[in-house]
């Protein structure tokens, strides 16, 4: 590989400290994703069975192919767009094939961080009951809560009647109304009941239409949310690593902070046992044996430490060429590790609790994704005393978690545009605001009132057969045509050689690394790849299932970052 000197013909920023290009690596890695895709997928595989291949994949997986990718950055000093073309010119696309990717999915990853806004405002305003409520302008007659039930049966009670009471179509009635209580089975018979939590999301958060191809004008609540969102992430990108590096002390902490809050009062909630039985304490260890849940395991490690999107090659790329980047993976595979168990546990609790208020199994209240996220927990969340305080804690947990990943999403495309086009780079903070401002135009399609089914078509089809398509060539490139032996001496211009017989084992250049290198980690993403199925979209939402011709569109999203 080409020598620093040729690599760059200007004078490249650098972190001011190691802890602040640790933190800021943190911050990029650890993710919404550990919060709401990690527990499912243990409820999945499992319960507590499932960390034994979790944790192995992450040190077999994960931490060599991180290792990998940092030091690609450092040594080259240089971002995603020029590295692999400097290798080989044939490979040159593999670097913008990763940049698009996070183009792509920083685009819809702020349109979350837009929704969690919106949620902060509604806390802050003292409206966080608004959830837990059928009373609303935006609730239809299919909502239904307990909660509703239990405040008809004191108001009734307030009344001295005692009669039984029971909430329909924003109104309390006496069990003894027997037309009301026909009329309330027979709309339950023909569409299942729906939770005020899933009605302000889907009503008041998202406006929802009911057919895709009626856009429905902009929601401007949204709209102004996600301005607000890529304002704050422009501001940041505009003054580089150093501003990145600074705020890292607060968005790559804060987190474990209030995730630590909310397991203590997650364990100590009425029925937090049924979630913690279901997700540690009954663990299924048969699943150990089946390939399926090791490619889930595989598959996570490497979403979870974001390999494959050069947000950390480029991040690492402003290291000085001497700086310990293998002791740095070790320590982000831990806290990435940390957070998606110990938030699982977190979230579990919760879960058990829910499953306890509403006497229902808990496999009814387990969701992923955003119905984890803005439906479910909210929904436990208005349960407990003080619903607004853990709410508060929640969605602030989330905004950091998810403006702090969106920095290392959006900085990606902005190095590779100063690397590959010199004349740009005395324009570094322009060139952040025409990327930021560009991705918000994207992303008001998303904005609109069905800008939901657009926002699965993103998430699902934008980063996954592709990512791991790029992962495998790149080490393809690094290791088999660039050469193991070639890439060894890189590194031990960086690090040295090894001294002990430790480090010629676990060292940054050990055998270790080499072995998982040149077998295990080629072997496992190739099998995985084999084992992935492109699926038609089939989302439901509460009143409506997209039509099939969705999945053309949706096919459409993994053309980019192939070329």
């Amino acid at each position: 590989m080409e020598s620093t000197s040729k690599i760059t013909t200007h004078e490249r920023a650098q972190w001011s400290s190691d802890w602040q290009f640790i933190l800021t690596c943190i911050g990029y890695a650890v993710g919404l994703g550990n919060l709401w895709r990690f527990p499912s997928l243990a409820y999945e595989h499992g319960g507590g069975a499932f960390l034994i291949p979790y944790l192995i994949c992450s040190f077999i997986v994960g931490l060599p192919l991180l290792h990998l990718e940092m030091s690609l950055g450092q040594f080259s000093q240089s971002g995603t767009a020029v590295v692999y073309g400097r290798i080989r010119p044939l490979f040159h696309g593999i670097g913008w094939s990763m940049s698009a990717m996070s183009l792509i999915v920083s685009v819809y990853y702020n349109v979350i961080l837009a929704w969690v806004l919106i949620y902060l405002w509604t806390i802050v305003t003292g409206r966080s009951g608004e959830w837990a409520s059928c009373r609303n302008d935006y609730n239809t007659i299919y909502c239904q809560s307990t909660v509703e039930d239990s405040l008809c049966i004191e108001e009734f009670a307030q009344k001295s009647q005692n009669v039984l009471a029971f909430y329909f179509n924003k109104s309390c009635h006496s069990d003894n109304d027997i037309i009301t209580k026909n009329l309330k089975t027979e709309t339950f018979n023909k569409l299942s009941a729906v939770s005020p939590a899933e009605e302000f999301f889907e009503n008041y958060v998202l406006e929802k239409t009911l057919k895709l191809d009626q856009f429905g004008g902009i929601n401007l609540k949204v709209a102004l949310a996600l301005a607000i969102a890529w304002t704050l992430t422009g501001l940041v990108l505009v003054k580089g690593v150093k501003m990145m590096g600074k705020i890292s002390y607060f968005t790559a902490t804060i987190p474990y902070v209030i995730i630590v809050i909310l397991f203590i009062r997650g364990i100590t909630l009425d029925g937090a046992s049924i979630g913690l039985d279901y997700y540690i304490f009954h663990p299924d260890f048969s699943v150990i044996l089946d390939p399926v849940t090791w490619r889930a395991a595989a598959t996570q490690v490497c979403y979870s430490l974001s390999v494959g999107f050069g947000g950390i090659l480029s991040l690492s790329s402003y290291n000085p060429r001497t700086h310990n980047c293998y002791r740095d993976a070790f320590i982000i595979t831990m806290a990435d590790g940390f957070m998606s168990i110990f938030g699982g546990t977190a979230v579990f609790s919760v879960l058990g609790f829910m499953s306890k208020q509403l006497n229902a199994k808990i496999q009814t209240v387990v969701q992923s994704g955003t119905g984890l996220a803005f439906i479910a927990y909210p929904e436990a969340m208005s349960r407990m005393p003080l619903p607004w305080l853990w709410s508060f804690l929640f969605f602030l947990m989330l905004f950091i978690l998810g403006i702090s990943s969106q920095f290392g999403l959006a900085e990606v495309m902005i190095t590779a545009i100063y690397d590959q086009f010199p004349a740009v780079r005395p324009y570094r903070g322009w060139l952040a605001v025409g990327v930021c401002g560009s991705l918000f135009l994207v992303g008001l399609i998303m904005c609109t009132r069905s800008g939901i089914f657009f926002f699965n078509i993103f998430n699902d089809y934008s980063a996954s057969f592709s990512l791991l398509l790029m992962v495998i060539l790149e080490i393809i490139l690094i290791i088999y045509i660039y050469g193991l032996p070639n890439f060894l001496d890189d590194l031990r211009s960086m690090f040295g050689y090894p001294r002990t017989w430790l480090g010629r084992i676990f060292g940054p250049t050990g055998y270790y690394i080499q072995g998982i290198w040149c077998f295990l980690a080629p072997l496992q993403i190739t099998e995985v790849i084999s084992a992935s199925k492109f699926q038609i979209c089939s989302y439901s939402y509460s009143y409506f299932v997209p039509p099939l011709f969705l999945a053309s569109y949706s096919y459409s999203y993994l053309v980019p970052p192939l070329f």
